[in-house]
């Protein structure tokens, strides 16, 4: 059985409850569903304790298995019972057997899947697909036409009579696009980033049902044979980039974010909550106090998940960049680490300390222990902390060591090579830190004060993190998930 990762410390008497209790709730599981890996980095922390998986995944004696995902997908899969149940775009989730990676079951939820449609309405929204593919195919020439003039047009302002020929162009598109049957309107996609697309929520699991959120504002709950239960339209994400803020089970209440941070009863999908916030992508953390749950955002707001109520709060900004909080914050008993920046702008890491009592954290909230300046650069990857230090992963692929009491930099190193955006990390792995980046260059390092690789591999494109579960280690790449054994 899988156990909740832990290293000797000296605790005070007053928070051994306290911790006992929250570590068990910060890795997102109970004790009865330790064996499995149910949401979004194992709990929020990326721990993994026992695991003892090969560190070379390019040498094919470690391939357990392999398959196609011809659909890609940036989120991270999830592990119940044997059932490895990961995303594709834009709205799919599919699962598979762990242990074969033979295809179980596949279902939809977009727009048309979910909505309630009479037979009629179906019928109608079938014939409109076909007349907006009609004409939009008879508009390829006037578009090309209207494109060209268009550019000329901006050199020509004063051309009067180029003018009037952009003007009834643009009528004539316009014209024949409002004969489309408005009914496509309830199903158009939002904007989002061809990087993120809309499969970038990994899903989260009691270890009975699965709860899962999309790009298009849909969350849904399945049984663990795909049946979906309920489902749920909400607000599309606040940002042309899209969202990727994996939801989050307590207290029997999913939290999910698409422009708010909103509490849904995950029995029935009844909206409990919900409190405003600026832009953000990273999920938020969990912890437990005196028996009562609080969640913590990327952004320093602190959320008291009983009743949605917001706490003092640090509301961290970048004024430049307001949208780039992207990573997740890291607990480790009493504290909280929490990296964001801007490259040639900002770089910041936090140490924030979480009181001892209830009645002080909602007095005063959390307490800043330290402040370092890291490097200016964006982080998409999240921190970790290990045995007194803290390990953070640039966006630029600097990693950055710095003590965890103190905020003192240990080191900071560019990793060497040809890299790409890091997005995957970081993961304690037993006793080995693992990051990667986009390109599919993926490294186990050792942890300590000096920088030192175990291993380099490359995987192919990948913007997810893999998740481990003893000898096997599953990951979604762009292009096929694969399952890494060290019993090969």
């Amino acid at each position: 059985m899988k156990t909740v990762y832990t290293k000797s410390l000296k605790i005070r008497p007053a928070l051994t409850r306290f911790l006992f209790l929250s570590l068990a709730f910060w890795a997102g599981f109970t004790p009865s569903t330790l064996a499995d890996v149910i949401s979004w980095r194992n709990g929020s922390q990326g721990l993994y304790a026992g695991s003892q998986v090969p560190t070379n995944w390019e040498d094919e004696r470690a391939v357990k298995w392999k398959i196609d995902t011809p659909q890609w997908g940036n989120a991270s899969p999830i592990l119940i019972d044997n059932k490895l149940i990961f995303t594709e775009e834009p709205a799919t989730l599919v699962c598979v057997d762990s242990e074969s990676g033979d295809l179980l079951w596949r279902v939809s939820n977009d727009y048309e899947d979910v909505a309630e449609l009479t037979n009629g309405e179906r019928a109608r929204l079938k014939q409109a697909k076909l007349d907006r593919a009609r004409i939009e195919k008879d508009l390829e020439p006037v578009n090309r036409q209207l494109y060209r003039l268009n550019r000329r047009f901006k050199r020509e302002k004063d051309n009067q009579q180029l003018g009037n020929q952009v003007r009834a162009l643009r009528r004539q598109v316009a014209d024949a696009r409002s004969k489309i049957d408005p009914i496509l309107d309830r199903f158009e996609k939002p904007k989002t980033h061809k990087v993120n697309g809309y499969a970038s929520f990994t899903p989260c699991s009691d270890g009975e049902y699965v709860y899962n959120c999309n790009g298009l504002g849909i969350v849904t709950k399945h049984d663990l044979d795909g049946n979906r239960i309920w489902s749920k339209t909400m607000e599309k994400p606040d940002h042309n980039w899209g969202g990727s803020s994996s939801p989050l089970l307590v207290d029997g209440k999913l939290i999910i974010r698409f422009s708010d941070y909103t509490a849904l009863d995950a029995e029935t999908g009844e909206e409990l909550w919900r409190v405003a916030n600026p832009i953000s992508f990273g999920p938020p953390v969990s912890f437990q106090l005196e028996d009562q749950s609080f969640l913590y955002t990327t952004r320093g707001e602190l959320i008291r998940i009983r009743d949605g109520k917001k706490l003092p709060s640090q509301d961290w900004v970048i004024p430049q960049k307001k949208f780039a909080f992207f990573n997740t914050n890291f607990v480790a008993e009493n504290r909280i680490y929490a990296v964001h920046g801007a490259k040639a702008l900002q770089g910041d890491l936090y140490c924030m300390e979480i009181p001892e009592t209830v009645e002080e954290l909602e007095s005063t909230g959390l307490k800043q222990l330290w402040h370092a300046e890291v490097s200016q650069e964006r982080y998409y990857a999240s921190p970790l902390e290990h045995e007194g230090l803290v390990y953070i992963f640039s966006m630029g692929q600097t990693f950055q060591v710095l003590e965890a009491d103190t905020g003192n930099l240990v080191y900071s190193k560019k990793v060497p090579g040809k890299m790409d955006r890091a997005f995957s990390g970081l993961l304690l792995v037993e006793d080995l830190i693992y990051a990667g980046e986009e390109g599919g260059m993926a490294f186990f390092l050792k942890p300590g004060r000096r920088y030192k690789e175990v291993s380099r591999f490359n995987v192919g494109e990948c913007r997810s993190v893999p998740i481990f579960d003893g000898d096997v280690a599953y990951l979604r790449t762009r292009e096929h998930l694969f399952a890494f054994s060290a019993k090969r």
